[in-house]
């Protein structure tokens, strides 16, 4: 059982970090897109946005499962998922793309509310300041931590729980794991205390590095303190 819990959990990590990064690239996108002048990159963004803000996670998640499950002729892929056999390693891809997809355009939306907050002078001062196109991305970035981590963190952990329905599939995850203990032991109540725990543990963690991050990003920056002061005045 042990190394079956363990699985499980290893399962769900792998399965949130990858998707988790996937979503952040997705939603950086989107807001991106959604800030465009060009009318139909603005269009397709905002689409993007309200199609993955308005479907359940569930169903994309489901769509994407069965839709894996339906091709069988996809070459095995690299082993990347823990617990998940190598044949169904394309499942396990199908259900971390839904899950991205699922966060997407509500990431899109935090990260667009936080530049929004800068105002139009201050992102007008950025281009002035003589910093090059990283520069100017880093300092935007600053600048908006402090109201883009508190709803990400949130988000985050959310996410997690959503790593849940990969148990509808032959994905292994942690829900997965104490839906087929609590059925082959009868001993639900003590699996599903175990689940519970483990989920908490791993939202305080997610919480923590978001904390961990808004921590470092409110520190001042020694050579920067000047940028910072034109930014503001």
């Amino acid at each position: 059982m042990t190394v079956d819990l363990w699985m499980g959990i290893a399962g769900t990590m792998v399965i949130w970090v990858v998707s988790v990064a996937l979503a952040i690239v997705f939603g950086l996108f989107l807001a991106a897109g959604s800030l465009s002048l060009h009318r139909v990159v603005h269009l397709l963004a905002r689409t993007g946005v309200n199609v993955t803000r308005g479907v359940p996670t569930s169903v994309l998640v489901i769509v994407a499962g069965m839709g894996m499950l339906r091709i069988s002729n996809i070459p095995e892929l690299p082993y990347v998922y823990p617990g998940t056999p190598a044949a169904f390693q394309h499942i396990a891809w199908g259900i971390v793309l839904a899950l991205a997809f699922g966060s997407a355009g509500h990431l899109a939306e935090i990260f667009s509310a936080a530049r929004s907050t800068l105002g139009q002078y201050r992102l007008e001062q950025m281009t002035v300041l003589g910093l090059s196109r990283l520069g100017r991305m880093a300092l935007l970035v600053r600048e908006c931590a402090a109201v883009a981590l508190p709803p990400t963190g949130a988000r985050m952990v959310h996410h997690l729980h959503n790593t849940a329905f990969a148990a509808l599939f032959p994905v292994t995850d942690l829900f997965g794991f104490v839906q087929g203990q609590s059925s082959s032991t009868f001993r639900v109540f003590e699996f599903i205390l175990i689940g519970c725990i483990i989920y908490v543990a791993l939202s305080g963690l997610i919480w923590l590095a978001t904390r961990a991050l808004e921590i470092i990003y409110a520190r001042p920056v020694p050579g920067r303190a000047k940028r910072r002061v034109l930014l503001w005045s």
